[in-house]
């Protein structure tokens, strides 16, 4: 009887069919390389829940500053500053020490019956239907309008913010367009 090998392991953020159902690429990232290393894009990935919450305080080799997304690295994007999810300490402290006075249980309370009656509206609609797609049609939205709420955004704008936020997140299939050569 001959043995059977797994095939090589590789993990892609830009390849949809990893997208689609990343769970057995993640179980083996966790079990055969937790320090895992992707030679095409240049970049390390922990994948063991002990490791990266070690490392979430790291803020000097792990920075914010250069980007989130493996898009915005290695584009080299210079960000613009104010943008909390991008910001290192100590500017990333000071804002979200301002922000967390918005998101206060009061303020949660507050807006509570608007998502309420936004759920209502979305779903409604999808009454009697055989099937709906969560994330489409609920899960995406309920963030950004609980955000907006907060914030006293109107939903108009809402729609605008998310749709043109989307639009500048768009990747395709297995490609990277934005990679410098190094």
């Amino acid at each position: 009887m001959t043995g059977t090998s797994a095939p090589e392991l590789y993990y892609d953020p830009y390849d949809f069919a990893i997208d689609d159902d990343p769970y057995p690429v993640w179980r083996r990232l966790r079990d055969e390389a937790p320090l895992y290393y992707n030679e095409k894009y240049n970049f390390f990935a922990l994948s063991r829940y002990e490791d990266v919450a070690r490392e979430l305080h790291n803020w000097e080799t792990y920075r914010s500053g250069h980007g989130t997304t493996m898009d915005i690295i290695l584009a080299g994007i210079q960000l613009p500053p104010g943008i909390i999810l991008f910001e290192d300490p100590p500017i990333h402290d000071l804002h979200r020490h301002l922000l967390s006075r918005v998101f206060t249980p009061r303020r949660m309370a507050a807006i509570e019956p608007l998502t309420r009656q936004y759920c209502v509206r979305a779903l409604d609609p999808l009454v009697g239907s055989d099937r709906f797609d969560f994330i489409a049609d609920i899960g995406s939205q309920i963030p950004m309008r609980t955000i907006g709420y907060l914030l006293g955004i109107p939903e108009h704008n809402q729609e605008m913010i998310r749709d043109t936020s989307n639009s500048a997140l768009t990747l395709t299939d297995g490609e990277f367009s934005g990679a410098r050569a190094d």
